[in-house]
């Protein structure tokens, strides 16, 4: 019997420099990119996802408020609870889709929130995301630091891998921080076929 079909919608999260950086070279986040209004949309967009997925160095450094967390990493096989976090679970994408991942912890439906780093971001675009919430601190540069995708600028990535502008609004008029909605053209994504 096949199942019927889930409904996932796949979307990031992401603040960046004017030069399209989410870190410093040595993957900390600089206290410059740091947002108020940003952090308190983002905890929000977090608190309403199925799952957050983010990589292992974001699960060490924020401790999880009890959500239910996937942590990209190539040290396990598979995918393995995290001992000391029962929210949370260690991945390695290079042994398991992301559909068996779904499906093993009983994920059907809802949106699953991509938090960073460069690396997952990056998987993500192969599986593809149904909407990016990007915001830009449009004051800030970080020369040498690690971008948002590997490929290129945030907005030409997402660009081209099917994404448009929905909305842009000025967040914090202060710190000239702005946040864009990027979705797909397709009103109701559902889970992708691919890993």
């Amino acid at each position: 019997m096949t199942p019927a079909p889930v409904r996932i919608a796949i979307e990031g999260h992401a603040i960046v420099s004017a030069d399209g950086m989410i870190a410093e070279a040595d993957g900390s986040m600089p206290r410059r990119l740091m947002n108020d209004a940003d952090w308190r949309l983002f905890q929000a967009a977090l608190d309403r996802a199925e799952l957050v997925v983010l990589g292992r160095h974001g699960h060490q450094l924020h401790p999880n408020p009890g959500r239910r967390r996937l942590v990209l990493t190539r040290a396990v096989t598979g995918l393995v609870a995290d001992p000391a976090d029962r929210c949370a679970h260690f991945w390695n994408p290079g042994h398991m889709t992301f559909n068996h991942v779904l499906e093993i912890m009983g994920i059907a439906e809802g949106t699953v929130a991509v938090a960073g780093g460069t690396g997952v971001f990056d998987h993500f675009l192969d599986i593809g995301y149904a909407g990016f919430v990007l915001s830009t601190a449009r004051g800030i540069r970080i020369p040498e630091g690690r971008p948002c995708f590997t490929a290129g600028p945030p907005g030409a990535v997402l660009a081209g891998h099917g994404l448009r502008v929905s909305a842009e609004t000025l967040i914090d008029a202060e710190a000239d921080v702005t946040m864009a909605v990027w979705q797909r053209d397709i009103a109701a994504p559902t889970r992708p076929s691919t890993p």
